[in-house]
């Protein structure tokens, strides 16, 4: 299980520099709204679900005029950075709401679009926030999305398992999974999909480095072995020159982008 208390406070304590160090997630979104591009929908009521920094939000704000937007997070220092971003945007009206995405509590019926990049991969239970999803949908609404799949940091992953029963990467569900389980939750015809990127390091360090600035750091939280252990960090180093080429160290991250519509009531 993810320790929620503890991911709040690593989102608190970088929320200041998250945006210096994010982005692969801002690539990720960019390439999430080019599919809401290709997608006919006029919303007057958006749920921004994990919005961190308020990035996307202000994104929606410009592309929808005169839409309320409500963004939602569990970190209040991320919430404090995305009013400063969207006040900019007076267009459209803007909510802050501190809470945790697995305990959504909106009327049914509610949104037009529920939007949430970079975020479902901290959530313990994806088939209940799905079902939630659908509740809080209009119908025809649309749930549009992006998460991590299984092989994300997989090089990391396979280094700590030989060194280590302290697990420094989530477990991350494959397109299939993710598929089936909106399914079960009553959405019909999820289109998903996914990509890999591959970022590069000169060192152990400065991978660890952008990890702990996003907040990816596992949420399995342990006080016994943490990242800042030059012991551990040397084991590190060293089994991953099984996947380093030429002094760079990979980071292998697959994104999975999915969009389903609530289906209209019979």
């Amino acid at each position: 299980m993810i320790d929620k208390e503890y991911k709040r406070k690593v989102f608190n304590r970088h929320a200041k520099t998250y945006d210096d160090y994010s982005s692969l997630q801002n690539k990720i979104s960019d390439n999430l709204f080019k599919k809401l591009d290709l997608i006919e929908v006029r919303p007057s009521l958006i749920l921004d679900l994990g919005c961190g920094t308020g990035r996307n939000g202000e994104i929606l704000k410009k592309k929808y005029q005169n839409i309320r937007l409500i963004n939602y997070d569990f970190s209040i220092n991320m919430l404090q950075e995305a009013k400063k971003k969207q006040h900019k945007v007076l267009s459209t009206k803007s909510e802050f709401i501190c809470g945790d995405i697995e305990e959504l509590s909106f009327s049914e019926n509610t949104f037009d679009i529920i939007w949430s990049t970079s975020s479902l991969q901290w959530c313990n239970n994806l088939s209940d926030i799905f079902k939630k999803a659908k509740l809080i949908l209009k119908p025809g609404g649309l749930f549009i999305f992006s998460t991590f799949g299984p092989n994300t940091l997989f090089e990391l992953k396979n280094v700590t398992k030989k060194i280590s029963n302290y697990q420094k990467t989530n477990n991350f569900l494959d397109i299939l999974s993710i598929k089936d389980k909106l399914i079960d939750e009553g959405f019909i015809d999820p289109v998903i999909d996914s990509e890999e990127f591959c970022l590069t390091y000169k060192n152990i360090n400065k991978l660890f480095l952008d990890l702990r600035k996003i907040g990816a750091t596992s949420g399995f939280k342990s006080k016994k072995i943490g990242l800042s252990g030059k012991s551990y960090l040397k084991l590190i180093s060293d089994g991953y020159k099984e996947y380093s080429y030429d002094g760079i160290y990979p980071a292998t991250y697959e994104a999975v982008y999915g969009y389903v519509w609530n289906a209209h009531n019979e």
